[in-house]
């Protein structure tokens, strides 16, 4: 078969000489199963995988040289043999789309980075995948959706899935604290009912008086209460309260000592001036910056959880013509209880009329103010940055990063309101740090959230959504071709090429590169295909493998 390997960091470790590999087509177990790759859809994450090489917080191999992965976690496959162990539940012909993050006993096996994945004619699922900590990773496909569109789920539900992030309203019952402050910082903290409530398996206490400490003891008298003179990298909290810091270093050292999905407090007075925070792992590691102004520690808890689009809110998409960007501003334009103000901002005109073109029925009907501007058509940064103030003057409620590049985010946050919302759905590698203001998030209420990927729930919901036909997977799809061309393919995901997504059908191996505006170049047959609104149906797709299949 043929499949494009990663042999290292870097596009030219993809493959070979720029080209797929041919190698054995894998052989099963009796507890495995044999699938075909259908179509497999390429994803900015893809290409941050293949740059990052062995050194992405998903890989497991440490060499992948010696032991390289088959990217691809967006794919779409066909049964094509079984073991015997597993035959009676599963049977050649059935289809499936693969919920790509992987947990076995807790530890992570995505799909496309630790397991084999769908840049590649032929897979192998072996029982992490059937088997693991969410059951069944494989989602029944019915025959009536196309492989096409199908590829379109699992982006169209980590789309969605940003919108559903859940974090926490309490400590985490049993957790481990931390409690911190600036040597000689006299004060006595409260430590709250939330605090109180949950009970904690240990408090770390740094730098607070003996009266706190004392508190402390009385208060949780069946918690472990250690005192300690410094903090090392390795310790690590569920949930951080820093209290009164004015050492902006020791603060920014303090606030990364944190555990998967930790919730960080900055308790007190802060001065209104840019921090800088670790934004990569508000996105891969779910940190929660918050805060409170006074004494009580459990005061930060409760306030602006909300993942969801302020309902008539004013909401600014950086990014958002792109190809992941268009689905964001589609569901904000979308939805019923969505924004009533829209600024969407990109670098490419062309993409920018045709995510306005596709809405603009949609912003009409439901009323919208709709603007969108290229920065690049400003004579500066600065006048760039006038004109959003100039849309919004009292800042924005929501604004979604869809953009992976730190200086926008910095320039961004600036322009979030009291209790306004980031979401950072670009992933900016993690450890990667962005300035944030301190005062806005310690006493104005404003947050940042973030999430990699989306659960298995979720993607069984977008299909329910697209069975139903309350969601048209196929406008965000841009670009399609065969196995030879998925190199290029992913180059012009990396150069912003294609205003939407790109398919690649691995058994098509010489299907050109092509549009979809210029899809009839492949065959005039192909245009009568296509919807009224000359999107990709199943019928285009069977054209399609007629013309192009091995």
């Amino acid at each position: 078969m043929l499949a494009w390997p990663l042999f290292g960091a870097g596009m030219e470790k993809l493959g070979k000489n720029d080209k797929p590999c041919r190698i054995p087509v894998p052989s099963i177990g009796d507890d495995e199963i044999l699938v075909r790759i259908d179509a497999i859809g390429l994803c900015f994450s893809d290409v941050k995988l293949i740059r990052a090489g062995e050194t992405h917080p998903r890989v497991i191999s440490k060499n992948l040289a010696e032991d390289p992965v088959i990217p691809g976690h967006e794919a779409v496959m066909t049964i094509v043999s079984t073991g015997e162990k597993v035959s009676s539940e599963f049977k050649p012909g059935q289809r499936f789309i693969i919920q790509a993050d992987i947990y076995v006993k807790g530890k992570g096996y995505a799909y496309g980075y630790a397991i084999d994945g769908g840049m590649a004619q032929y897979s192998r699922i072996d029982q992490r995948v059937l088997n693991g900590d969410e059951g069944c990773y494989l989602i029944p496909l019915p025959d009536n959706i196309s492989a096409g569109i199908a590829a379109l789920m699992e982006p169209w539900t980590c789309v969605k899935a940003s919108y559903m992030i859940e974090h926490r309203a309490n400590p985490l019952p049993g957790g481990s604290v931390l409690i911190a402050s600036e040597k000689g910082n006299s004060a006595v903290y409260k430590a709250g009912q939330a605090l109180q409530a949950a009970r904690p398996s240990k408090i770390t206490v740094l730098n607070l008086s003996e009266a706190f400490i004392a508190e402390l003891r009385n208060s949780f008298r069946n918690t472990e209460i250690e005192t300690v003179g410094k903090i090392s990298e390795e310790d690590l909290y569920d949930d951080l309260f820093l209290c009164d810091l004015r050492d902006k270093a020791f603060a920014e050292k303090l606030a990364k000592n944190c555990r998967k999905n930790a919730v960080i407090n900055f308790i007190g007075d802060y001065p209104d001036e840019a921090w800088s925070f670790d934004v990569g792992n508000i996105h891969y590691q779910g940190w929660f910056y918050q805060g409170a102004k006074g004494k009580d520690l459990s005061a930060g808890y409760g306030r602006n959880l909300r993942s969801k689009l302020k309902e008539k809110g004013t909401c600014w998409l950086p990014g958002g013509a792109g190809a992941m960007g268009q689905m964001h501003t589609q569901l904000a334009v979308e939805a019923e209880d969505g924004p009533s103000r829209i600024l969407v901002s990109d670098m490419d005109n062309v993409r920018i009329s045709k995510v306005t073109a596709l809405l603009s029925e949609t912003i009409k009907k439901r009323g919208i103010e709709f603007k969108a501007l290229n920065p690049s058509s400003f004579s500066s940064p600065a006048e760039f940055d006038k004109a959003v103030k100039g849309f919004a003057p009292e800042g924005f409620d929501d604004i979604v990063m869809l953009v992976p590049v730190i200086p926008v985010l910095n320039g961004s946050a600036n322009h979030l309101k009291e209790d306004g919302l980031m979401n950072i759905f670009a992933g900016i590698p993690a450890g990667k740090e962005g300035l944030l203001n301190i005062k806005g998030i310690a006493g104005k209420g404003i947050r940042y959230i973030g999430s990699s990927g989306s659960l298995t729930a979720h993607l069984k919901h977008t299909l329910k959504l697209v069975e139903e036909k309350n969601l048209n997977p196929a406008t965000a799809l841009a670009a399609i071709g065969g196995m030879n061309e998925l190199k290029n393919g992913l180059e012009a995901v990396a150069n912003a090429k294609f205003p939407g997504k790109t398919v690649i059908f691995p058994n098509c191996e010489n299907m050109p590169l092509t549009t979809m505006e210029n899809i009839g170049n492949l065959s005039e047959k192909l245009k009568t295909t296509l919807d009224k609104d000359g999107f990709y149906t199943k019928k285009t797709e069977e054209k399609l493998f007629e013309l192009f299949s091995n």
